[in-house]
């Protein structure tokens, strides 16, 4: 879908209300055949280690003029700094060019016959009163580089969950390395079929931008092909009011103290209502 007004309108809506969206991700004539010779060739030479089960796989890219300041081992390719920077006009039309990416991207391929990747969300700072923003503080941005569907573990999504407390955030263990590596396939509560759950089908080159704060899994690759999508990670940061926002604002946010500290929590409290 073309960045005209009604469809950049309606994303927006869906990404504040449902807490992701879809665009056409703009990429030129080339763009996607290079990216899955590059992502390939990464893929091919790096080591999957066990815990890496549930992803597929998980590297992580530093650009070189936009730099991982988290992981400055990280390996660094400027294909990266394409891939941050390309979304910028897109990012601007959506409202939230207040972003900026963390510096790298993940390399996350699910090879034939992987398994479906448990329930989590991607929010760290659950003690602070900024998680009941309605607007974005920290989004993934997913570049998929094959069309993705429920057979090759497409992307499954529960709408709203960014800011509704369900029943299922109290069941889950915290993602990835805080133990989600280590979960059983058999764990009801992390591979849940939940009523609420939209498979979110993508053709390939479009792009999902997704708050951290969403419930979101993955199927099972049960086809015969790699299913590979390139992930970002963007933040805001400040921690105010978005320069022009006009809907509600939390009290709690409001009478939040600017000197408040960073604490990393990935498990909701009472900032999810």
């Amino acid at each position: 879908m073309p960045l005209d007004g009604g469809t950049i309108r309606n994303a927006r809506r869906q990404l504040l209300e449902d807490g992701f969206c879809l665009v056409d991700g703009l990429l030129p004539a080339g763009r996607l055949e290079m990216l899955r010779a590059w992502s390939d060739e990464w893929l091919q030479r790096t080591e999957r280690p066990a815990r890496w089960k549930y992803q597929g796989s998980d590297i992580h890219i530093s650009g070189k003029r936009n730099v991982l300041k988290r992981h400055r081992d990280a390996p660094k390719d400027a294909v990266v700094d394409d891939l941050i920077e390309h979304p910028a006009e897109i990012m601007a039309a959506l409202g939230i060019a207040d972003l900026r990416s963390g510096g790298a991207f993940q390399i996350i391929s699910k090879p034939p016959g992987a398994p479906a990747l448990y329930w989590h969300q991607d929010w760290a700072r659950w003690d602070d009163p900024i998680s009941l923003s309605p607007w974005p503080q920290q989004v993934f941005l997913n570049w998929y580089l094959t069309d993705t569907t429920p057979e090759n573990g497409c992307l499954r999504v529960i709408p709203g969950s960014h800011r509704r407390r369900l029943d299922l955030h109290r069941h889950l263990v915290a993602p990835h390395e805080g133990g989600g590596y280590d979960v059983e396939e058999t764990n009801d509560w992390m591979f849940y079929d939940h009523p609420n759950a939209v498979d979110v089908r993508v053709r390939a080159g479009q792009l999902l931008i997704g708050d951290a704060r969403m419930l979101h899994s993955t199927r099972a690759n049960a086809s015969a092909e790699r299913r590979t999508v390139l992930l970002g990670w963007y933040y805001r940061l400040s921690n105010e009011v978005p320069a022009g926002w006009e809907g509600e604002v939390p009290a709690e946010i409001l009478r939040r103290g600017s000197d408040l500290p960073f604490r990393w929590n990935r498990e909701p409290g009472a900032y999810l209502r």
